[in-house]
This record gives structure tokens, C-alpha cells and sequence, in this order.
């Protein structure tokens, strides 16, 4: 493996701030990834900055890959703090000691779920694939979906008007016993489950994602977004000192960045555990890699890494360590630190990171 140079990282850091382009040079816009509901009314978009959010949402999906496919000390440093993932080398090679180690078995597996599961994300996004159940729709409010009674006259799925056989929704749509109620869209003509009321009504929602109907759909909260954030990763506040954490540089965009994760993966797969940022870094990799907002975090700290004159490897601005090569041969392993490991990583003690 060659040794990484000043010039070398700074070439990488180029191509990192290159696909800030991407979009562009390929002509892909929001409208080729999503239906995107028109208009101002019942969910619509018009007026919405949903194309620089779109651009961002390529970004850091470039970014992401770019980062988990990374081999330098520093790359490898956010996917510890992030996933508690601990590669001491690529994904695909191994040798000596790491070869019959269970543990480093276990995290080159996890290694690669990760990269596979950012490069999914990537591919819908450059067009090279397609969510589970095809083109998605995107919405920028909740108003699409009109709430039912179970015993309401159900909507008719061809004429988009009540049925004129007088069928209630739950003679059409299966009742569900666990206090969720009927949702009709007009635009889909299908029904959908969810808790009662208006979801975007509720200021703390900023996005869902829902995959019973076919296709899929992201509604955005636009309304419920922080006025205090930014709109792109253009507007993310400069960062001139140390110890700035990267749970204060949030921007509008990384919400559609987020809901890709449960677009693309399914919801059933991408529970939110949680979007804190102190919790977060606590936790095991089997948690951190089904959370959406842990790939979220990830992948603005390394992209702020590569554009900015700090590594947020730690979820906090701080100086650049020197260029180094990553260690390949047994005699340069720490025996002691690989002993202290189980085969699947553990969630990271209380009091360890500060967000």
C-alpha cells in the first residue's frame, strides 16, 4: 500500500468538494428520483428549495462512500465514533493474525453492510437503481392523506370517488386493532395506516417516510424545519475554532438525506433509534448501521472534514493529524486492544463522548 502524501489527500480533498457538482454534470434532478407532488396545496412543493436539497442529499451520499471506503487512520476514525466499526483493514482483504480473527471477521462484515448499504442510497440517487417499489413520490406537507373512520364509506380505487356500493373501509381495507386509522390518498387511490391527526400538525415531525403503498413516499414538514438553520450545506456556519460539533451545523437538507435511508433500505429495517447526537455515538454497530440519522451524522462530519481545514473524526472540530499510512502487517497490530474487543462491538459506556 503507498504511503499517503500531503498532495495525495489534498487531490482527495478536491474530488470530495467536485461532487458538490454532480447533480449538474449528470443533468439528475429531484424530478428523475421523485413524483414530485406540484402546486402549493395538499402537499405540494412548488416554491420549496426541494433542489438544492436534492444537490446537498447527492453530496453527502458521495460524500459517505467516498469516506467508508476510505483506508487512512483519519477515515477510519469516523466510522469508529459513528458505527463503532474499528477496520484495521479494507473490507475484502485480510492478512495474517486478521485472517482467523473472529472479531475482525465480524467488523469487515459490518465494514461492507455499510458501504453496500450507503452505495443503495447512492445508486437511486445517480439513477442506477430504483427504490423497492419503484419511483418514489415526495411531498411537502401532509395534506395529501385525508383521515377516515374504519366505518366511513371507503373511497372507490378507480373513480377516486365514494363507493357507490356503499362499502365501508374496513369491508376494503384490513382493519388495523392496534388503535391506527385509515388514511386515503387521491393522488395514489390507496389507503394507508398511521396514527390519528395530521402528522406535520405535530411541530416536533420534520419528515416520514412510508412504504405500505406502492410507490413509496416522503412527506417533508417544510413548516416545522428550524428557522434558525441553514437551507444547504452552502449556509452551514463557517467553523474557525476546535471542539465545534457537528450536531450544530445542521441544515435544512439533511432531512431529505435522512429519509432516503428508510426510502431505499425499507422502514421495517431502518428504525430510529434515535437522533441524538450523544446517543448516537454510544452505539453498538448493529444499532448505529440500521440508524438513519447515524448516517446522517457521518456523512456531514466527513464531508466537513474534507472541506473544511478540521477532521470531525471525533463528531468535533479538531486539527488534522499528519498524513500516515494504515498499519497492513501483523507485527504493527496492539495483541492487547484486539483482546479486549467482543465479536459484536458494544454499545460505547455513558460519559465517554460529548456531543
Amino acid at each position: 500500500m503507498p504511503s499517503y502524501t500531503p498532495s495525495l489527500l489534498r487531490i482527495a480533498q478536491v474530488a470530495i468538494i467536485l461532487t458538490t457538482f454532480t447533480p449538474a454534470i449528470l443533468g439528475i434532478s429531484v424530478g428523475d428520483v421523485f413524483i414530485v407532488k406540484t402546486g402549493t396545496t395538499n402537499g405540494g412543493c412548488d416554491g420549496k428549495n426541494i433542489d438544492g436539497w436534492f444537490d446537498d442529499t447527492v453530496t453527502l451520499a458521495n460524500s459517505a462512500s467516498a469516506g467508508a471506503a476510505a483506508v487512512d487512520q483519519d477515515s477510519r476514525k469516523y466510522l469508529m465514533t459513528f458505527f463503532s466499526i474499528r477496520p484495521q483493514d479494507d473490507a475484502t482483504k485480510a492478512g495474517g493474525i486478521y485472517r482467523v480473527t473472529v472479531y475482525l471477521k465480524a467488523q469487515r462484515a459490518y465494514h461492507s453492510m455499510l458501504l453496500d448499504q450507503i452505495n443503495r442510497v447512492k445508486d437511486v440517487l445517480d439513477l442506477k437503481g430504483l427504490p423497492p417499489k419503484g419511483k418514489p413520490r415526495l411531498y411537502c406537507n401532509s395534506k395529501w392523506l385525508q383521515e377516515q373512520k374504519w366505518t366511513d364509506i371507503a373511497f372507490d380505487d378507480v373513480t377516486g370517488l365514494p363507493r357507490t356500493d356503499q362499502k365501508k373501509v374496513e369491508d376494503v381495507f384490513p382493519k388495523d386493532t392496534n388503535g391506527l386509522v385509515p388514511f386515503w390518498s387521491d393522488d395514489l387511490r390507496q389507503y394507508l395506516k398511521a396514527d390519528p391527526g395530521d402528522y406535520c400538525s405535530d411541530r416536533d415531525n420534520l419528515a416520514a417516510t412510508q412504504d405500505q403503498t406502492g410507490p413509496s413516499t416522503v412527506t417533508l414538514c417544510i413548516d416545522n424545519f428550524a428557522s434558525t438553520q441553514g437551507e444547504t450545506l452552502a449556509n452551514v456556519p463557517s467553523v474557525t475554532k476546535e471542539k465545534v460539533s457537528v450536531s450544530s451545523l445542521q441544515v435544512h437538507s439533511l432531512t431529505l438525506f435522512h429519509e432516503m435511508f428508510h426510502l431505499v433500505l425499507g422502514t421495517a429495517g431502518t428504525p430510529d433509534h434515535s437522533y441524538n447526537l450523544n446517543s448516537i455515538v454510544r452505539f453498538g454497530t448493529a444499532k448505529a448501521t440500521e440508524n438513519p440519522e447515524s448516517y446522517t451524522f457521518y456523512a456531514l462530519a466527513y464531508y466537513l472534514g474534507q472541506t473544511t481545514q478540521f477532521t470531525f473524526a471525533n463528531s468535533k472540530s479538531a486539527k488534522k493529524p499528519p498524513p500516515t499510512t494504515p498499519k497492513r502487517s501483523p507485527s504493527e497490530i496492539d495483541l492487547g486492544l484486539l483482546a479486549r474487543f467482543q465479536m459484536d462491538t458494544r454499545d460505547v459506556p455513558r460519559g465517554v463522548w460529548v456531543a
